[in-house]
């Protein structure tokens, strides 16, 4: 579950991040690829920090910026542009 800005729970997903990711990466010539390699490294890696089963949409959203980071530094301007809210 996803709890949003306010307070609010809802379904984690996935197709939304891929979605997210992929708009992040359409400048790659292998974006539709590099989006569902990222998607999976970032829901890897939320299920790794969030045992509870409560993601906050800020925790999404940094974690989902390193990530792209760590990729290509235009991915994740593009990405965090779009996605302003920052834990």
């Amino acid at each position: 579950m996803v709890q949003d800005r306010t307070g609010s729970l809802k379904p984690f997903m996935r197709d939304r991040l891929f979605i997210d990711i992929y708009e992040s990466c359409k400048h790659r010539s292998a974006s539709a690829n590099d989006a569902s390699a990222l998607t999976q490294v970032v829901i890897d890696q939320l299920a790794v920090d969030k045992g509870d089963g409560i993601l906050r949409r800020g925790d999404i959203v940094s974690l989902t910026v390193k990530v792209l980071g760590r990729f290509d530094q235009t991915a994740a301007a593009v990405y965090a542009a779009y996605h302003p809210e920052m834990p």
